[in-house]
């Protein structure tokens, strides 16, 4: 048995002891990528520079060229419907990092095999001899969903608090912005407690929801809803829109770019 004033649960988005809020009728399910990633061992870049066409001094992000395909007309037709990109990422002259990423889609949009199979595929085509594969990576992340309810006293962090991006899936900053905030106001309601009355029984209750309010405020609220929007939008694309988005979005102000890629706060400005 363990004794604690509060719990706080980073578990991940499966969490067996976090409560979920209610969804509304409307309210949309959480999407998922599913992604198959392989480091390996490879022939030196051409002209000490390039594996293939990628950069040896550069990470990919969203090759969504499907060229690898067109051999293939059903394989094509499929991977225009339900696309995938590849993620690069060099590690040395001789290591690369390659990743077949499927963006999101309400149910999982293929299976972990389908997507290594696809990444095989266009190193293949790209002449990208595979000598050694050092690891291998499968990922699945769910994205948005029903927040926390709010009047329970164990307090989710992380994906146990739907804190991943519901647009790009990514997690680590607004976890840990949400984490100090957090943490922040735990120690003052504790701090508060114990002034006000020494021989007064701590309220998980009442610390749990002001933790909860740290972390969703309304403007981080604001922005979670915009993120949704997104990755609604994200879903109703196909390969082409795909390219045509991401095409824009990384030539906009950078500064708008990164924060929302790591969840920033100010949504009116995005």
């Amino acid at each position: 048995t363990v004794f604690s004033t509060l719990v706080v649960d980073a578990t991940g988005h499966e969490s067996k002891l976090v409560l979920r809020q209610v969804r509304d009728a409307g309210e949309a399910a959480p999407g998922y990528p599913i992604a198959c990633g392989v480091a390996i061992e490879t022939d030196e870049p051409i002209d000490n520079q390039f594996f293939g066409p990628y950069n040896k001094d550069c990470m990919t992000l969203f090759d969504y060229r499907t060229d690898h395909l067109t051999t293939d007309r059903d394989s094509l037709k499929h991977a225009e419907k339900e696309p995938t990109f590849m993620y690069v990422m060099p590690l040395s002259d001789t290591k690369v990092f390659f990743e077949e990423t499927s963006l999101v889609a309400r149910d999982p949009a293929m299976s972990f095999q389908e997507a290594k199979d696809r990444c095989m595929k266009r190193l293949e085509y790209l002449g990208i001899p595979v000598r050694n594969v050092l690891e291998e990576e499968y990922c699945y992340i769910p994205m948005g969903g029903a927040l926390p309810a709010k009047d329970q006293r164990v307090i989710g962090i992380g994906g146990a608090a739907a804190m991943v991006h519901p647009s790009t899936g990514y997690h680590l900053c607004r976890m840990l912005m949400g984490a100090s905030d957090m943490a922040s106001c735990i120690a003052e309601q504790l701090k508060k407690k114990k002034k006000e009355d020494s021989a007064a029984v701590v309220s998980p209750d009442s610390i749990a929801r002001h933790a909860y309010h740290s972390i969703w405020t309304p403007e981080a609220m604001r922005q979670r809803n915009f993120a949704v929007f997104g990755g609604e939008f994200l879903m109703s694309l196909d390969v082409k829109g795909l390219r045509g988005f991401f095409f824009s979005f990384s030539n906009c102000l950078w500064r708008y770019g990164v924060a929302f890629y790591r969840d920033g706060r100010d949504c009116r400005a995005m």
